[in-house]
């Protein structure tokens, strides 16, 4: 089937599926344009439809300046820094103090391996007219690592701005490299930051559900800092509303798959900020990983790489002089004003459509690098994806295609049917929860909005003050009974202990050989050891014991899962009994903090397996 993915499977999660598509798939499908507007308001303007004069380029000694008589663009010459954005008559919609500090740039977060880690905002030092029509102009604004100090990020980075006739706003993409033989690097961190005007944006919106007034930067600063330094309890606010809030940049996170859009809105005059990601496919950790998107500031970023809710497992490392390029974006920067309904919600509708239309007409055609590959540069891969359990929806594992899929230029590979066999060794005795990667489907105190709550972790010591969480198969119920997050116990500030979680159920029989199997699944973890016991909790040592795992520290940063850890814990039969067992579960470490531990994904009893 030409341009779509075909994916076949017995009620399988859409969260398996998605992972599974990204480790199959490796190329962008090109998909038709279509122009979308929104229903019921008359943009001002609206994208590419708004017929305006040509596109004009006026470059200077130290700035270059783009003008389609919609918006203004100014950027530094050579550095490529974001210095200015007109649109209705406001001068400048971006919050800037020269000389260092600019309302678009572009950073890199990186360290040698053993030195200590920096964030640079990268500096052009070669200015370039790419294409310069009356309908475009494209400017890039690059640095050589060869040509520069040693202390900057070994890259080679090339900014290219784009202004296109008739359309409210431009478009932004980065090409980094760097050659072999370079120095060994980590690279945490890739991004593009935008900074609206402090004194104008103060609506945030990032989806249909978070949108909100927010408090100023400054409320902030003489704000109480609480269990991490993102986290500060607003004790003074300039508008009362926010006093004795908590404001985390964390709380406004979403799955990269989710935040295709995100701004701000200016009430004077009214005006929307948007930035527009339209593709995940430059965007590293796939459609589910959660990340940072629009905070107080006003800020609005688009990330590429970072090792929010990772940790470690997303730092890029560069060893033995590999050489690497990427092409980052292109991101859109959309402006809108709406007439008649000058309101939040047509604003955001509008910027919604425009949203809507960029990724329809992805992959571009009018970039001009040859890194950049439009439509007819790329490929395809179709199949079928089967599962293999009798337990759906959901399945635990992680499925890798064996073979390398190599995938040209104008050709589809067809893979036929591809079987994924779930990791199982026996028939279920029990299970607890939906093997969907995260946490969702357990207990959260006072859901409302859900996770996003700063510091749900101490709720747990308050549900169970002096004995932890029992579960009793067939009795308890998950989404009621089962904490979404198994932490430390805090006993004093700064010291905190191991807590320990009890299964009880009932075995009517017990094989006396082999072995009965623990299918484990975590949806996060933050540097957690999980022991497990068997009916013994005073064992010399436990029946199985994970390793120390995870640095996502999703917990404390409102997530409900961070990366995905699966185990299989093979139990002796001799370990059980007829009639009542109990097993522990142990967040076996001490810490200063008691958000460190692990969410559960799911969690198999499995009996040994049948006898032909």
């Amino acid at each position: 089937m030409e341009g779509k993915l075909i994916w076949w499977s017995p009620s399988p999660s859409w969260l398996m599926l998605s992972t599974l598509c990204l480790l199959l798939c490796a190329a962008q499908l090109q998909t038709s344009s279509a122009t979308v507007a929104a229903a019921g308001t008359v943009p001002i303007p609206a994208g590419n439809v708004v017929p305006s004069a040509g596109v004009k380029l006026t470059s200077g000694k130290d700035e270059a300046m783009i003008d389609n008589g919609i918006i203004q663009l100014t950027l530094t010459n050579p550095g490529g820094f974001v210095r200015a954005l007109k649109y209705q008559g406001v001068e400048n919609v971006l919050e800037t103090h020269e000389p260092d500090d600019f309302g678009g740039y572009f950073d890199v977060s990186w360290d040698h391996p053993g030195g200590e880690g920096k964030t640079e905002q990268v500096v052009g030092t070669k200015f370039t007219v790419i294409t310069e029509t009356e309908d475009q102009v494209e400017l890039s604004f690059s640095s050589s690592w060869a040509a520069s100090p040693k202390d900057l990020v070994p890259l080679n980075v090339d900014k290219r701005f784009i202004v296109q006739k008739g359309v409210s706003g431009f478009y932004w993409y980065v090409i980094v490299e760097r050659l072999k033989g370079w120095p060994d690097v980590n690279m945490d961190q890739h991004r593009m930051v935008f900074r609206p005007k402090i004194t104008m944006f103060k609506y945030m919106a990032v989806s249909d559900e978070i949108q909100k007034m927010m408090p100023a930067y400054k409320d902030r600063e003489t704000g109480e800092k609480l269990a991490y330094p993102e986290a500060v309890l607003l004790t003074t606010a300039i508008e009362p509303e926010f006093k004795d809030q908590v404001d985390d940049k964390y709380q406004y996170s979403m799955e990269i798959k989710d935040h295709k859009l995100k701004g701000w809105i200016s009430d004077d005059p009214k005006i929307g900020f948007w930035v527009i990601s339209p593709s995940e496919e430059y965007i590293a950790g796939g459609p589910n990983k959660p990340e940072l998107t629009c905070h107080c500031g006003p800020i609005c970023l688009a990330m590429f790489t970072s090792v929010h809710y990772s940790g470690l497992d997303m730092v890029t490392e560069y060893r033995n002089g590999e050489p690497w390029k990427k092409v980052f974006g292109p991101v859109m920067v959309y402006l809108n004003s709406i007439v008649p309904s000058n309101d939040h919600a047509a604003l955001w509708q509008d910027a919604k459509a425009q949203m809507e239309k960029e990724v329809q007409n992805w992959p571009y055609s009018f970039v001009a690098s040859a890194d950049y590959l439009p439509a007819a540069k790329r490929g395809s891969v179709s199949g079928q994806l089967l599962v293999d359990d009798n337990w759906v929806p959901g399945v635990v594992g992680t499925f890798k295609h064996p073979n390398l899929i190599t995938i040209q230029p104008g050709n589809e590979v067809k893979l036929g049917p591809v079987t994924y066999k779930a990791p199982r060794n026996g028939p279920t005795l029990w299970e607890i929860g939906i093997p969907d990667r995260s946490a969702a489907e357990f207990f959260v105190p006072d859901p409302d909005p859900k996770y996003r709550q700063y510091g749900l972790w101490l709720r747990y010591p308050e549900l169970y003050p002096k004995s932890d969480l029992v579960f009793d198969i067939g009795v308890s119920n998950y989404s009621k009974d089962w904490f979404f997050a198994h932490v430390l116990r805090e006993v004093k500030p700064g010291d905190c202990e191991p807590t320990t979680w009890q299964i009880n159920f009932d075995l009517p029989d017990v094989c006396p050989t082999g072995n009965y199997t623990l299918q484990l699944a975590l949806a996060g973890a933050l540097e957690t050891n999980t022991f497990v016991y068997v009916n013994d909790l005073n064992a010399k040592a436990p029946a199985f014991a994970t390793e120390r795992v995870g640095k996502d520290n999703a917990i404390a940063r409102h997530g409900i899962h961070g990366i995905y850890w699966f185990f299989s814990a093979c139990l002796p039969s001799n370990l059980f009994v007829k009639g009542k067992n109990s097993i522990f579960l142990r967040a076996a470490r001490s810490g200063d903090f008691p958000f460190m531990g692990v969410m559960y994904d799911y969690i198999r009893l499995e009996a040994p397996p049948t006898q032909p």
